[in-house]
């Protein structure tokens, strides 16, 4: 079979009903359209496409039937437009919100009226070209048509919405890549967590210290069980008390990190507080020395019961605070100024110790006596900071700066977590020809162009490859090792003897290329203004049909790039039967391998295509 037909047989069909056509993009579970429908249903929102239909996801470029503003919308957010029975166009919606706003709030004549050069001013700020306004007197609430530097999207904004910036610039923390909505600038959109309580790995309690583990039943749970359930683990299980042995079935997360209870004992428990407790509601306060010392209050401690009355009452605590609570809550649980005290103290949330890179812009002489190691992480505390990259000084809180844009220097718009401060190692082999800087983007960012690298090892070596595959330990192609035989890197060793810049897995990329957008090459060797590619094939690994296709697209597609190639073909390989006048065909044998000669016989070659092209 074809692979034209193998794609058409599992193309996924529209879901328009009496369409027949194929979707223009396929999904696991949602419904997917046409090219045709899905124009079909942007106008059903109030919009003509002006760009070509790309994906669900991606903005493109459309102008509204009723107002004529351009802007981008997704596909995906005209669909739940749709559903709800609204136009999709923002243009259109916050002009009438901004209409209906004044005429609830009965002012004809707005209180503040904004200049078109406020207005230009203001988007200059945040990252936006001013393209038209929707009215002459803009307030605030109508919306600008702008665009963002960025990443180009043109919206309709209100002038407190452009004060957030444009979402493709924010910087977000995260420890997972990026979507593909940020590929299209410094990608920085993504899931936001709380640096002083990291999610925690699934921990089995099987492996964990947890109190559950004496109360587990053995006898009436499995084995697999055991080794398998986690710490979270909704899942009923049997358990047995070791105070009265009762049998009973419970959640896991119902019994671990300390709330294993009984059902009997717990009863038991519940029973004997109900009856302490009415002892308390007509035990007065002055009868309990703990309660007596401490009291604070204005009221007659002996006219004041312990428990059973809702009045706050206030008590002096022997490190001086006064709280203002009840006498039970007192008796137990104490002052809670001090428990919050000693709650702060052991969780040590500083500012050093949860943003370290923060932290070491602090500046050193204009914050007085504190230090990152005084301040809490996310303080709303003023405080100065001196760039390290320009020497820019500003003012500003901790908690602003781990926000939204989290801009490492905000007159450099370089970004905090960028790749330079997560692995400078990496960041070192970063090419200085790409768009952007390492401070510029993150580990795991999908950007709009495959970034070049440069080998720390040998600067000779420059290669393409994603950030991801970098940071997950993709290392120099032609350094490494791993993923190439013995007797591969034999005939490279014998071609660099033969020819000082012979190199090893260079990763090519050529528009000529149909097949793939990138080939690695087991040896590449420079001859004049030709590249000679040599390819070992191993009789196990290129043997199977499926590979066959593949060293035959291969070999084309390089020919088509206008390389010289050999291949080495290993004892019982047949040829692939390519006719080509820069293609050549070496035996070799997996017994008796003899890089030399092999390399003898591609220098005769290379010496007879040379006298007949003269």
């Amino acid at each position: 079979m074809s692979t034209a037909t193998s794609s058409a047989s599992t193309q996924q069909a529209c879901s328009t009903g009496s369409c027949g056509n194929a979707a223009a993009y396929r999904t696991r579970s949602k419904p997917a359209w046409c090219s045709s429908c899905i124009d079909e249903i942007l106008r059903e929102g109030g919009l003509a496409a002006d760009e070509p239909f790309i994906g669900p996801k991606e903005w493109r470029l459309t102008t509204c039937l009723d107002c004529g503003v351009q802007a981008h919308y997704r596909f995906e957010y005209t669909l739940d437009k749709n559903a709800v029975g609204e136009k999709t166009c923002r243009a259109c919606y916050w002009t009438e919100w901004a209409k209906l706003a004044r005429q609830m709030s009965g002012n004809e004549l707005p209180s503040r009226i904004y200049s078109r050069e406020e207005i230009i001013a203001h988007l200059d700020r945040n990252g936006y070209d001013f393209i038209r306004t929707m009215v002459d007197v803009n307030d605030g609430n109508d919306p600008i048509i702008a665009r963002c530097r960025a990443c180009n999207r043109i919206s309709a904004e209100r002038m407190g919405d452009i004060g957030w910036g444009c979402p493709c610039s924010r910087n977000v923390r995260s420890a997972s890549p990026t979507s593909s909505e940020a590929a299209k600038a410094p990608a920085r959109n993504i899931r936001s967590e709380n640096p002083a309580s990291p999610k925690k790995p699934k921990a089995l309690l099987a492996e964990s210290d947890d109190a559950a583990r004496d109360w587990w039943d053995h006898d009436r749970n499995d084995e697999k069980t055991f080794r398998t359930v986690t710490l979270r683990a909704t899942r009923l299980c049997h358990w047995i008390c070791p105070e009265c042995q009762l049998s009973f079935t419970a959640k896991v997360l119902d019994m671990t990190a300390g709330r294993h209870s009984c059902p009997d004992c717990e009863a038991a428990r519940k029973a004997a507080w109900e009856k302490e407790y009415e002892r308390w509601k007509t035990t007065p306060v002055a009868q309990v020395p703990e309660l007596a010392a401490a009291w604070a209050d204005e009221a007659d401690p002996t006219t004041v019961m312990v428990a059973g009355d809702w009045r706050l009452r206030r008590f002096r605590c022997p490190a001086g605070h006064h709280p203002r609570i009840s006498p039970l809550t007192f008796l137990q649980s104490g002052c809670p100024s001090c428990r919050g005290a000693v709650t702060r103290a052991s969780q040590k949330n500083w500012l050093a110790d949860i943003l370290p890179e923060i932290a070491c812009q602090w500046h050193p002489t204009r914050n007085g006596k504190l230090t990152p190691h005084d301040v809490v992480w996310d303080s709303k505390r003023a405080a100065w900071w001196l760039a390290d990259c320009c020497g820019y000084e500003w003012q500003e809180s901790p908690r602003s700066r781990d926000k939204y844009d989290r801009l490492r220097c905000p007159k450099c718009k370089t970004i905090l977590g960028s790749l330079t401060w997560q692995d400078p190692g990496l960041a070192a082999e970063w090419s200085p020809t790409n768009p952007i800087s390492a401070w510029d983007v993150r580990p795991h960012a999908s950007t709009p162009f495959v970034p070049e690298w440069v080998c720390a090892t040998n600067p000779v070596h420059v290669w393409r490859s994603s950030l991801s595959g970098r940071s997950n330990g993709a290392e120099c192609p032609e350094c490494r090792e791993t993923g190439k035989s013995k007797v591969e890197l034999a005939h490279h060793a014998a071609a660099e003897e033969r020819s000082t810049g012979a190199r090893s897995g260079v990763v090519l990329r050529d528009k000529a290329f149909t097949t793939r957008r990138a080939w690695s090459a087991d040896i590449s060797v420079q001859i004049g203004d030709r590249l000679l590619i040599v390819e070992y094939d191993g009789e196990y690994w290129h043997s199977a049909p499926a590979k066959v296709v593949t060293d035959l697209r291969k070999t084309t597609d390089l020919l088509e790039a206008g390389h010289l190639v050999v291949r080495l073909r290993e004892d019982d390989l047949p040829p692939l039967g390519i006719d080509h006048p820069h293609y050549n065909e070496v035996r070799v044998y997996s017994t008796a391998p003899n890089p030399g000669r092999a390399m003898d016989e591609i220098a005769e070659w290379l010496d007879g295509l040379e006298s007949v092209e003269r």
